[in-house]
């Protein structure tokens, strides 16, 4: 218990000083533009897989909870789609942004400072619960996804993004990080994996890989799983490499691969 309780402090740490997406700006914090900027990245440069893949404008009159709102990105999305909207973070940073990301835009959500370990909600309250990139960073996940259980309606649907352990990104950073530059012997596995988040060195956020197998096992209460993963993390510098990776060709070898060894696995399941 007491080092979930410092897993969950280094969790806050993190993302009080690295809201998700503010590397991504220059715009003053917290104003209509800093919102913008980070939405403009998150989907046209990040990710531009993520609206096709989550569909957020198909869940108008849902009731919505998303575990882990950042900076509100998602959650607007879900708010112009006409979602009734709860969300819920560990960091109060990320929950008083998230209130200004949608007040800036014209909509409003329940949001509260919530460990998702114990969800302050009654049984079958939501349709959908929606997390990207959160549940990895916290201590007992299986607590976290039997809370998600709990508090979906029947027939209700879960949508999670976890960090995958297959990935391409995950083995090159093996590779180059711990055998060619000895970082092997140098720290251990979970303080690299800190490493992978923004300033993580300083921060140490817990961070998890899964693998399909596990996740399986993990979310075996639910009915209909679908398990897949998507986004290669391909930062190459250069006009000629930029040019050559939009080559229609090379664009569908690379999608190919993110369909197999993509960072992300995502986790379609019902109650």
């Amino acid at each position: 218990m007491k080092n979930n309780n410092i897993y969950k402090q280094h969790a806050i740490d993190q993302w009080t000083k690295n809201p998700i997406g503010v590397e991504s700006t220059k715009y003053v914090e917290r104003t209509k533009e800093f919102f913008d900027d980070i939405e403009k990245n998150r989907y046209e440069v990040y990710a531009p897989w993520m609206k096709d893949i989550f569909k957020f404008d198909q869940y108008k009159g849902k009731k919505v909870l998303e575990i882990g709102v950042g900076t509100g990105t998602d959650h607007l999305q879900f708010a112009k789609a006409g979602a009734i909207l709860t969300g819920v973070d560990i960091t109060p940073k990320s929950i008083e942004l998230t209130k200004r990301n949608l007040e800036l835009h014209g909509y409003g959500s329940n949001l509260s400072v919530t460990d998702a370990e114990n969800l302050p909600f009654e049984d079958r309250t939501f349709d959908i619960v929606y997390s990207f990139g959160v549940l990895h960073h916290i201590p007992d996940i299986q607590k976290a996804i039997n809370e998600i259980h709990r508090v979906l309606s029947p027939n209700g649907k879960a949508i999670i993004a976890l960090y995958h352990k297959y990935s391409l990104f995950w083995i090159s950073v093996i590779i180059y990080d711990m055998i060619l530059k000895k970082g092997f012997f140098k720290k251990t596995i979970r303080q690299r994996l800190s490493e992978i988040e923004i300033s993580g060195k300083e921060t140490k956020p817990l961070v998890n890989l899964y693998s399909k197998k596990q996740v399986k096992k993990m979310f075996s209460k639910f009915k209909e799983r679908k398990i897949y993963t998507r986004h290669l993390d391909i930062r190459l510098s250069g006009r000629r490499i930029n040019k050559f990776l939009n080559l229609i060709l090379v664009k569908r070898f690379l999608e190919g691969l993110s369909k197999r060894f993509g960072w992300y696995l995502i986790i379609e399941v019902k109650k």
